[in-house]
């Protein structure tokens, strides 16, 4: 069906919902339009799949008039602020100078820098800010503290989420030199030993490299 353009000179509703943010009467917002969905702007080749986890009233894609200049056009902008309730998911490109979320979901994460901000626990005014660990692989670790036994018992999960290979192992002994050594991996536990007749008792840090995902590539083109 061809319809001419549509212009809405005050406000657009569709749907039965009653959204009093955008105002009544005399403080009513013009120009505002209220969408009870679900909705999708954008290219619908894009949303092909049902998939209730990501099911929502709003499905911005990439927008597929190719009379946009410059093309592609980005259906989803927000030019001041875009308040996300629920969870953010990012699926291709993402641009914007400060986001604030409590939770973005994404399976690649790129950035400069990857830091995390809370406010400091000891100085009033202030925010503590420390930045996440790099290096060449996508890696996992489990530390802790071994007293009276041989065994470090590594995370049940282990077993399935890494390469058993890549495992190293660091090792502090605590109180006295016990000559502490690896004496191998298996069955999802590292076997230690000790000189004779000295328990051990040491600090520990285990790495190792996820084998779910591709190994990190470390020199991409750009």
């Amino acid at each position: 069906m061809k319809v001419p353009d549509l212009f809405v000179g005050k406000r657009l509703f569709v749907g039965s919902g009653k959204p009093e943010i955008l105002g009544r009467g005399p403080l009513e917002v013009r120009g505002s339009a209220y969408v009870e969905g679900p909705q999708i702007t954008g290219t619908p080749l894009e949303f092909t799949t049902v998939n209730p986890f990501e099911l929502g009233a709003t499905m911005a894609g990439q927008n597929a008039n190719m009379e946009m200049k410059p093309y592609p056009f980005y259906a989803f902008i927000a030019k001041t602020y875009a308040r996300i309730k629920s969870f953010l998911k990012v699926d291709k490109l993402l641009i914007s100078e400060n986001i604030r979320s409590k939770l973005i979901i994404t399976e690649v994460l790129l950035a400069k820098v990857k830091n995390f901000s809370i406010p400091h626990p000891q100085k009033k005014g202030y925010n503590l800010v420390y930045s996440c660990l790099e290096g060449p692989e996508i890696g996992v670790y489990h530390r802790g503290r071994l007293r009276g036994t041989d065994e470090i018992i590594l995370p049940e999960v282990w077993r399935d989420l890494v390469d058993e290979m890549s495992i190293t192992v660091s090792l502090t002994p605590i109180g006295a030199q016990q000559n502490i050594i690896v004496r191998g991996v298996q069955d999802n536990k590292i076997i230690l030993g000790s000189q004779s007749g000295i328990p051990i008792d040491c600090y520990y840090h285990v790495f190792a490299e996820r084998n779910d995902v591709p190994k990190l590539k470390t020199e991409v083109k750009t």
